[in-house]
């Protein structure tokens, strides 16, 4: 049982629909794409693609904002356009070369069929405030790195349309060469992110290897870094990876709280505490709502000062009553100052809030000291073998 809170993307839900229950839409889209000189068709073809996906996410945006409304949710216009293209799957893609006398050049046309699953609406639903809003602001980037490329394309184009000197066409084979890298770095990246979201967490091993081909493509992509480095994290748990993924992400984005809060995680995992506690202040610094970083300075301070530990815990709480990493670190610190019913009120309610193996051991000790032996043994029990969830 994972010992920490993830503040951000937390793939699987506990509350998706069944199949049974599940609605699936389609929706199609097309996407045009005038090519150069200097660009190769397949990457022209995925600019192409790119454009289709955004025109079917227009027309899917209006379902999800509502089926959103059925379940309750009032979401901004940024959520229901990150939640639209994270669910959004493409099954099938054709396209066509136009010959483009005019502009003296090729078109691609693109024209995909797109569906999306409610039970993936579900899912992104089921997640936390925190969770969701980490989502929109990866889409958030994600868009950023698109609309830039778009841009240097468009001066490319524009500055290759006026020159013929050949010193600067080869400096433009060059240019477009390596923006042709970063957009299709970019599109990996989304491609990764968007199979984990569609595909649920068995889909992570397949996601890797589209984030690595992306650092391959483009090795100053933070974002890539930071979605291996997540996976390093929870799934493989191959922490020394996770702390150079991190790590590289913060010299590439060294305002991103994330980044260091999830190095701090490697860290603390690492057995490296004192580091991981510099990470989390850090994290602290630049989003001081961060209730998973609070969480985390709660355990670090258990056995050091446990009314750190109370502040923190409640600090976090406030943010988030379900953290269920929070009520464990002050449990443990109500244990530590022998006030036994108060530690198991706060591991009862962290273990029903999926603290796992950690709270059915703090829960034995509570009944233990209190003199219930039966009830005792029955967790103590359960902490050697923890159910699967909690």
């Amino acid at each position: 049982m994972k010992k920490f809170l993830s503040a951000a993307l937390i793939v699987g839900s506990l509350f998706a629909a069944s199949p049974a229950e599940a609605e699936i839409k389609n929706y199609d889209g097309v996407g045009e794409y005038i090519m150069s000189d200097f660009e190769t068709p397949d990457v022209a073809k995925q600019r192409a693609k790119m454009y289709a996906e955004r025109n079917a996410c227009e027309k899917a945006g209006v379902y999800v904002k509502s089926y959103s409304r059925t379940e309750n949710f009032e979401l901004v216009a940024d959520e229901i356009e990150s939640m639209t293209s994270g669910v959004l799957k493409v099954i099938s893609v054709e396209f066509k070369m136009v010959p483009m006398e005019e502009y003296g050049g090729i078109m691609y046309r693109a024209t995909i069929v797109a569906e999306i699953d409610s039970a993936s609406i579900d899912e992104w639903l089921s997640r936390s405030k925190l969770q969701r809003e980490s989502l929109v602001e990866q889409n958030r980037e994600l868009q950023r790195q698109l609309d830039e490329q778009e841009r240097k394309i468009a001066e490319l184009k524009e500055e290759a349309a006026k020159s013929k000197n050949p010193e600067t066409t080869e400096k433009l084979k060059r240019e477009f060469a390596q923006a042709d890298k970063d957009f299709m770095s970019t599109l990996k990246l989304e491609e990764g992110n968007r199979y984990v979201r569609v595909h649920a967490d068995w889909a992570y091993d397949k996601a890797e290897q589209y984030w690595t081909e992306a650092i391959e493509l483009n090795p100053n992509n933070a974002p890539a870094y930071e979605a291996r480095g997540y996976y390093y994290l929870y799934y493989t748990k191959n922490y020394p990876a996770g702390i150079a993924d991190y790590t590289r992400a913060i010299e590439l984005h060294p305002g991103v709280a994330d980044n260091y809060f999830y190095r701090g995680l490697c860290l603390s995992e690492s057995g490296d505490a004192d580091s991981a506690k510099i990470d989390f202040e850090m994290a602290l610094r630049l989003n001081p709502n961060m209730s998973g970083a609070l969480s985390e300075l709660a355990f670090y301070y258990v056995s050091r000062d446990p009314l750190s530990t109370f502040d923190f815990a409640e600090r976090a709480l406030a943010l988030d009553e379900r953290n269920w990493r929070a009520l464990y670190s002050r449990g443990l610190a109500f244990y530590n100052m022998h006030n036994y019913e108060a530690a198991l009120k706060d591991g009862l309610r962290a273990l029903e809030l999926g603290c796992g193996g950690d709270a059915y051991q703090l829960i034995g000790d509570c009944y233990g000291m209190l003199g219930l032996r039966d009830e005792a043994e029955k967790y103590w029990e359960l902490a050697k073998n923890p159910p699967a969830y909690g």
